[in-house]
């Protein structure tokens, strides 16, 4: 899914700049991929959420489990195991709704300090436009290591 995301960012930004591209005094890149790859709160992030996506696959089968005991104890009370059934998948879905909003809030976060950043790069080296390194071809300031340097010096 990233990377559809960033081919989609690469793209989108090649098409929209390319006017402005062509007027102006120096154009940089930065590697999406290595940034990712290197920002230590992006590696963290993407730890904690394959902790709690196997949390939440951990959840859902043991409540798969106390619906399936709770109908083989009392096989001719539907209505018990279809309560539980509900409860319990109210339960699930509050839980992947916390998970949505957690992930979404850090997401955000990431994204603005990765633009903070490249702003920053940009201004120091002088560069005038951005773009990802997929969408140069030739030429241009390669800002990356700045970048990753910038990204990992933020508290």
């Amino acid at each position: 899914m990233n990377r559809i995301r960033l081919t989609a960012l690469s793209l989108a930004a090649t098409l929209l700049l390319a006017p402005a591209v062509a007027m102006a005094d120096a154009v940089g890149y930065v590697d999406l991929e290595k940034v990712a790859g290197g920002y230590d709160k992006a590696q963290s992030f993407s730890a904690d959420v394959k902790v709690k996506e196997a949390e939440l696959r951990k959840m859902q089968a043991d409540f798969v489990k106390q619906i399936e005991d709770a109908r083989k104890s009392a096989p001719k009370n539907p209505v018990t195991g279809n309560q539980l059934e509900k409860d319990l998948n109210d339960k699930l879905s509050a839980k992947v709704r916390e998970y949505r909003d957690w992930a979404s809030t850090r997401q955000k976060e990431i994204d603005q300090a990765l633009e903070t950043s490249i702003k920053a790069a940009a201004k120091a080296r002088s560069v005038d436009v951005v773009l990802p390194r997929q969408a140069v071809l030739n030429g241009g300031v390669d800002l990356t290591a700045d970048v990753l340097s910038k990204l990992n010096a933020m508290p």
